[in-house]
């Protein structure tokens, strides 16, 4: 049923999770049953975002802290120190299964947490040294806007499907559609293994493949001149060395710099939360969420209840059309598992044109390892991956930047950024400018230009487009109205 089926609550005020003042949160929600991936994408464009099956759009001119949609640009994403240094303690750790002496000491609560659930490490390159052991109590599921306690009526989608069967044979002989499905598992799900990556010719996703063609091709020429009796210029070889430094590394190089003699193995694993991958491996994630909750945000186990309600339902429809990633689009969790161990989970949504953060948990034992930022780097590395199939998907959506929260402002350190302005609904870069504006006012408008205005901006003519659903029948606001008359009258 090629349907999106949303239940509208209008604006809520609810507890903020920043500044933790009560009701001052302000934002409008709506309870979605179901959603068509293209159909996400274009809300969160809109400045949306979904907890579970709770939707919700922050009043950015009204609420207590301003929420700016952040993503970046994973294509064109610059690696910075402070990540080559969390991408080479992970390489030593797997390679010796050594920590560094100067991480040692517990680097629990050294990490800022959004509103959504991404968690991301700070390192002290990024904040300038130290831990903050108050960060731990910034945002977090518990502090997410919850929906409200209202009647959510029960829908039968066979019912719906059958009073719109024209409608639905229609979207069934979409050259788009496949067949309604629930994934038993990911087909050939994206897998990013260290010990693999580095001992096969190649990796989907790196670049090992066209750097070993070159070097074999090296290898051939120089041991041509060689038969030949022709020394090898020692300048060719300096200058295909500073060749390579000059290049530098990418995300996939790192990920890739792994053996088969390695004391541990890394292995990335990408299933559907409907697959029976998922279900398999649900007893493993839970009690990983269960630690994590317990250990880094103090939550008693008798409340951590919320699991399946934030982190495995979603409205989100598993959708593959074959212009698609071969995945497919829709709600998936990215397990990493340490040799047989759960060790981190990435909560994600794949939309047409980005990987959104949804969650990300990890085992606190394995703090010293910054899990939260190297999952955000692979992350990005996973939109790269995709991209490669589907160009128009190559954004990596952080959930929301709070400037007004300096323990927000983390992502603004994955480069190049971008905020979505609340009025105009353009993409600006996040610059040092846009940080001294967002100093001075909590609210901005961030496109400059005062004529911009919101292209899609809602008219009273569109009431007519807006479809409802009405006793299990779609119909427009017109028709819904002219029912509703005649049934009064």
């Amino acid at each position: 049923m090629k349907f999106t089926i949303n239940q509208y609550f209008s604006k809520q005020n609810s507890r903020c999770g920043y500044c933790k003042g009560t009701k001052c949160s302000i934002s409008h929600g709506m309870h979605s049953y179901t959603m068509f991936p293209e159909d996400y994408q274009e809300l969160i464009d809109r400045g949306w975002r979904r907890s579970g099956l709770y939707c919700y759009k922050p009043l950015n001119n009204e609420t207590c802290c301003p929420c700016y949609t952040i993503k970046c640009d994973a294509l064109e994403f610059k690696l910075n120190k402070s990540h080559k240094k969390i991408l080479k303690r992970m390489t030593r750790f797997l390679r010796d299964g050594k920590k560094d002496k100067n991480e040692e000491t517990d680097r629990t609560g050294d990490f800022s947490k959004d509103a959504v659930g991404s968690c991301v490490d700070i390192d002290e390159d990024d904040c300038g040294g130290g831990t903050d052991k108050q960060s731990a109590s910034v945002g977090g599921i518990n502090d997410e806007p919850r929906e409200p306690k209202l009647p959510i009526p029960n829908i039968n989608f066979d019912v719906i499907a059958a009073a719109n069967q024209e409608r639905h044979e229609e979207a069934q002989r979409s050259p788009e559609h496949f067949d309604d499905q629930v994934p038993t598992e990911v087909e050939n799900p994206v897998i990013a293994t260290e010990t693999e990556c580095a001992s096969k010719s190649s990796c989907d996703g790196s670049n090992q493949q066209r750097k070993k063609a070159k070097t074999i091709r090296l290898e051939r020429r120089q041991a041509k001149l060689a038969a030949k009796g022709i020394e090898v210029s020692n300048c060719e070889t300096s200058a295909s060395k500073k060749q390579k430094v000059s290049q530098g590394k990418t995300l996939a190089d790192y990920f890739a710099d792994a053996s088969a003699n390695d004391k541990h193995k890394l292995q990335l694993k990408l299933v559907h939360v409907e697959g029976q991958e998922f279900k398999d491996t649900l007893k493993n994630s839970y009690a990983l969420y269960q630690k994590y909750q317990t250990v880094v945000h103090k939550d008693p186990p008798t409340k951590i209840t919320d699991y399946l309600e934030f982190l495995q339902e979603s409205p989100l429809k598993y959708t593959k059309p074959r212009s698609g990633p071969q995945d497919g689009y829709g709600s998936f969790h990215q397990q990493y598992w340490l040799d047989d161990k759960l060790i981190a989970v990435g909560v994600i949504d794949i939309l047409p044109h980005c990987v959104s953060s949804v969650y990300f948990f990890y085992d606190p034992d394995y703090s010293f390892l910054s899990l939260g930022t190297y999952g955000s780097l692979r992350e990005i590395d996973l939109v790269q991956q995709l991209a490669k199939k589907v160009p128009a998907l190559k954004y990596y959506y952080m959930g929301f930047y709070i400037h007004s929260c300096p323990k927000m402002r983390y992502k603004g350190r994955l480069e190049p950024s971008y905020l979505l302005c609340p009025e105009a609904y353009t993409w600006h870069l996040l610059t040092d400018e846009t940080r001294r504006k967002l100093d001075e006012s909590k609210y901005q408008r961030l496109n400059s230009n005062t004529d911009a205005q919101d292209v899609e901006n809602f008219q009273t003519s569109d009431l007519s487009k807006v479809m409802l659903l009405y006793d299990n029948a779609y119909l427009t606001y017109h028709r819904y109205i002219q029912v509703r008359f005649l049934y009064v009258f």
